[in-house]
C-alpha cells in the first residue's frame, strides 16, 4: 500500500494538480500463498503528506496519514531521486528504487497511463521474493 502511495506520489510531483482519488482493484501474487489474493477499495492522495487507502473487500479497513500534524501520520513523499525513471513506449512508465530500502521491496515497478488523458491506469510492483501486485484504477479523479 505504501509503495503504491510512493509511486502515485512521485507521478504527482511531475504532474500537478498534486492530488489523486480512485477506485481500485488489486491482485496480490505470493509463491508463499496457494491462489492469488484480491482486494478492492479506494485511495485519497493530497500533496503535501496526505493518504486515505480504504480497502473495502475482502476485509474493510483504512489506512490514514496526514489526517493530523503529528510527525507519526506523516509519510514522505518521494522524488525522482528515489527512483531511475524510464519510458518503455507510450504510456508506460518504469521505475527502479535506487534507495537501498525501497529495493528491499521491490524490485521494479511499472505504471501505465491513459494516452488520452495521462491518468494512472494501473501500477504492476515486481516484488523481490517472486512475488508482484497488480492494481487497476478506475474513476480516476
Amino acid at each position: 500500500m505504501l509503495a503504491v502511495s510512493f509511486i502515485l506520489s512521485l507521478l504527482l510531483n511531475f504532474a500537478p494538480p498534486a492530488s489523486f482519488e480512485a477506485s481500485w482493484t488489486q491482485l496480490r501474487h505470493s509463491p508463499l500463498l496457494t491462489e492469488d489474493l484480491q482486494s478492492s477499495g479506494t485511495i485519497v492522495l493530497r500533496e503535501p503528506s496526505y493518504l486515505r487507502w480504504e480497502v473495502k473487500e475482502p476485509v474493510q479497513s483504512v489506512t490514514e496519514f496526514g489526517a493530523d500534524d503529528s510527525t507519526r501520520s506523516r509519510f514522505r513523499m518521494p522524488t525522482e531521486k528515489d527512483f531511475k525513471v524510464t519510458e518503455e513506449g507510450e504510456g508506460t512508465i518504469v521505475l527502479e528504487p535506487l534507495r537501498r530500502d525501497l529495493r528491499q521491496m521491490f524490485r521494479r515497478i511499472t505504471v501505465t497511463l491513459d494516452p488520452a488523458s495521462g491518468k494512472v491506469q494501473s501500477v504492476f510492483l515486481e516484488g523481490t521474493d517472486d512475488g508482484w501486485t497488480r492494481i487497476e484504477f478506475k474513476d480516476v479523479k
